[in-house]
């Protein structure tokens, strides 16, 4: 299928979207009509390039968010385990003064 910019949905294989008459409508255009078509097709390229690059630049802001995250669970795990270590300690030592 094709999608046409403008009429906001897809074409048939069969249908063109530049044959306002009917078969030969491309043939009857010409030169200007050849012309139409690759000023269409570069402004379609520069959509692309245009999407591509906002697309890159999200998956880079992504990627920095993401080292972010990481760091910040890597020093709450070592937060968590200094933690559960003097909670031991304090545990223990509890223990140790109520037995004697």
């Amino acid at each position: 299928q094709l999608l046409v910019p403008g009429r906001g949905g897809a074409m048939g294989k069969d249908e063109s979207p530049r044959s306002e008459g009917g078969a030969g409508g491309e043939a009857a255009q010409g030169e200007g009509g050849k012309k139409d078509i690759e000023v269409e097709i570069r402004q379609l390229l520069a959509k692309a390039r245009s999407r591509m690059e906002s697309t890159c630049a999200a998956q880079e802001e992504n990627a920095s968010r993401l080292k972010t995250l990481q760091k910040g669970f890597k020093d709450l795990k070592r937060q968590q385990t200094n933690v559960a270590r003097e909670q031991q300690q304090t545990i223990g030592q509890m223990q140790n003064s109520l037995r004697s």
